[in-house]
């Protein structure tokens, strides 16, 4: 029993010990790394951050009524936001763009085949390529967590909201960099690559919800006039929007935050549902974020095996 315990971390620090030492992710962080580019793009992120920040306060704060100036909590609030916004723009659009032509430029450079020829497992190409788009991502991402905390020196932010966001921001992170990477080794070129990258993010962050938001608007009316909706049906409806709510990103943080906020829940809530007779029924409803992770973990696992199992298939090409 004691060797099965003492097993299991030494198993674990061999893991983190591999991924660590991988030649793909060094070679790949030394050459992003090396040189000036990588901390002059992360200060103009910090700066160009801060300078938002100054700006959504400033507005916020000439457009208050109170004679005292604005509420510091709205404040904390406004700016919590803004730091989070900005952030999900980076999750959705700059990790897979370092994802997107990893494996395709590659490619494009010939050094593909040299790559493959090593002793490197494809799990570990996949891996060191991950690992090293993903590290600068998340560098850009928690650098923003300090401009985060000025939120707590005005109230109206509870820490559990801060660990919360940055939990799905960095479960979102992995997510999107593993489709940028998929849609790298499925494509010959960074640029066709890049298009089906970006269009695949479009459409689950934007696309989806425009969709949703289309039928809606066009099946109330009918909806409405009938008045056919029986309290099932309604409760349905409402467990279906939280489920698209949970495969998007925006949206689960939105919604996990008005749950929190609103409900003072972090898990379930209760509403009361109505239908045609008028009736009220109370309904169970859950918060999204739990199912984003669940949903998002599992998509990880079988993005990161279709990668493996597509660069085992061009390397027996």
């Amino acid at each position: 029993m004691t060797e099965l315990v003492q097993e299991q971390p030494a198993k674990k620090k061999r893991f983190i010990q591999r991924l660590r030492e991988n030649p793909v992710t060094v070679k790949e962080l030394r050459s992003r790394m090396r040189g000036r580019r990588a901390f002059v793009v992360l200060t103009i992120h910090l700066l160009v951050m801060s300078a938002f920040i100054t700006l959504v306060y400033s507005a916020f704060a000439s457009s208050a009524a109170g004679p005292y100036g604005p509420d510091s909590r709205d404040v904390g609030k406004v700016i919590f936001s803004s730091v989070l916004g900005l952030q999900v723009m980076l999750v959705i659009f700059v990790g897979p763009s370092f994802t997107a032509g990893a494996i395709s430029g590659e490619k494009e450079r010939q050094t593909y085949d040299l790559l493959r020829t090593t002793l490197l497992s494809a799990n570990s190409f996949v891996a060191g390529k991950l690992v090293s788009a993903l590290s600068y991502v998340l560098l850009l991402i928690f650098a923003a967590i300090p401009l985060q905390s000025i939120a707590f020196l005005m109230g109206g932010v509870a820490f559990i909201e801060l660990f919360l966001s940055q939990v799905i921001i960095l479960v979102g992170a992995i997510v999107f960099a593993l489709w940028g990477l998929y849609s790298s080794a499925r494509m010959r070129t960074t640029l066709s690559s890049s298009v089906v990258t970006f269009a695949g993010s479009l459409f689950v962050t934007v696309g989806i919800p425009v969709i949703v938001g289309l039928f809606s608007m066009i099946l109330s009316p009918f909806f409405a006039g009938a008045a056919i909706l029986s309290w099932q049906v309604e409760a349905a409806l409402m467990y279906a929007l939280m489920f698209l709510a949970s495969i998007n990103l925006p949206a689960t943080l939105i919604v996990s935050d008005v749950v929190l906020v609103e409900e003072g829940s972090l898990w379930y809530f209760t509403t009361s549902v109505g239908g045609a007779s008028g009736t009220s029924h109370s309904i169970w409803l859950f918060s999204p974020w739990p199912l984003f992770l669940i949903l998002y973990s599992l998509l990880a696992i079988i993005l990161f095996w279709a990668c493996v199992r597509r660069v085992r298939k061009i390397a027996t090409q």
